[in-house]
């Protein structure tokens, strides 16, 4: 790795510390772990923000739900993959995201910002 590879990567990793992400009437703040809607604290589950933080950083993509498992369990999971829908829905509710998670048939699910 090369030293201004090394800069980029610090730079990027402390730029991410201070990162706020809203969407809506949403706002994460990715370093405290804490979620607002409406300027209220909304309660997580480590596993559903876990899950949010995924489809945050890889918003506007088609996530699998093997890729959810494996990253909010931090394991392969072995069980049925229903248990990804069930978190996901409980964040639809308790966010009032449900037209912005969205499903992409057969694959898994999607944050959409746009």
């Amino acid at each position: 790795m090369t030293k201004d590879m090394i800069v980029k990567a610090a730079q990027a990793a402390a730029a991410r510390r201070n990162e706020v992400f809203a969407l809506n009437d949403v706002q994460v703040d990715l370093t405290a772990h804490c979620v607002r809607k409406n300027g209220q604290i909304i309660r997580l589950t480590p596993r559903e923000y876990a899950l949010l933080e995924m489809l945050i950083d890889k918003r506007d993509r088609a996530l699998t739900r093997h890729e959810l498992l494996t990253t909010a369990w931090g394991y392969e999971y072995v069980g049925a993959s229903r248990t990804v829908d069930v978190h996901i829905n409980r964040l639809r509710t308790k966010l009032g995201l449900d037209k912005e998670i969205q499903t992409v048939f057969k694959v898994g699910y999607r944050l959409n910002t746009q």
